[in-house]
């Protein structure tokens, strides 16, 4: 197998959210706005010994890990929409990096991030 596979076999579409915010020189509201982009990447389970380490409220509803290529610049907050075997797309939030594999661009060039996710 190769490393730089990015293997899930559906649709996978990143939203790139920024934030609400006051605008300062006008006092103005400014409104969140999102941008959305399909990927490739590979999305697997959290295993039982990572489990341990989350919070118990974000497992409950759900939760995975999303592995794609770093230049892609996937953020904390984004959202990630995910089409399932059955052909349902499923909404996740993206909480946290968990991992940078610098192994990987140190040997084959490849620079891969592994974010969790949890269910919206």
């Amino acid at each position: 197998m190769s490393f730089d596979l990015l293997d899930y076999p559906r649709k996978i579409i990143w939203i790139s959210v920024t934030e609400g915010y006051t605008d300062q020189s006008t006092g103005e509201w400014v409104a969140e706005s999102s941008t959305e982009t399909e990927i490739q990447a590979h999305i697997s389970d959290v295993t039982l010994k990572e489990r341990q380490y989350l919070d118990p409220g974000v497992v409950e509803k759900g939760v995975r890990k999303l592995a794609c290529d770093s230049s892609i610049g996937i953020a904390v907050g984004d959202r990630v929409v995910i089409t399932e075997d059955d052909g349902t797309e499923t909404t996740w939030v993206v909480t946290s990096k968990l991992s940078e594999s610098n192994l990987l661009q140190k040997y084959a060039n490849i620079l891969r991030s592994t974010y969790l996710l949890a269910k919206r």
